[in-house]
C-alpha cells in the first residue's frame, strides 16, 4: 500500500463536492504534465525535419514507390 492509496482513502471520506474538486485538480495536473511532454516532442520533430531537410537526401521517387504498389497489387489477383 502507497501513499496514494492513504490520500484517496481520505479523499473519499469527503464529501461529493469536494471530491469533485480533488478530482478536477488532479485531472488539470495530469494535462499540464502533457502539455509539457507535448513541447518536448513537437521540438525534437523541428529538429528531425531540420536536419531531413539539410541532409538534403533524394529520396525514393514517387513514381517509383507508385509502380511498384501497382505491381504488387496486380500479383495479387
Amino acid at each position: 500500500m502507497g501513499p496514494a492509496t492513504k490520500h484517496v482513502d481520505e479523499l473519499l471520506k469527503l464529501p461529493a463536492d469536494d471530491r469533485s474538486e480533488a478530482v478536477e485538480a488532479l485531472l488539470i495536473s495530469l494535462e499540464q504534465d502533457v502539455d509539457a511532454n507535448d513541447a518536448g516532442v513537437e521540438q525534437a520533430w523541428a529538429a528531425e525535419i531540420e536536419r531531413r531537410i539539410a541532409e538534403d537526401a533524394p529520396g525514393i521517387p514517387a513514381e517509383t514507390v507508385f509502380a511498384e504498389g501497382r505491381a504488387r497489387l496486380k500479383n495479387r489477383s
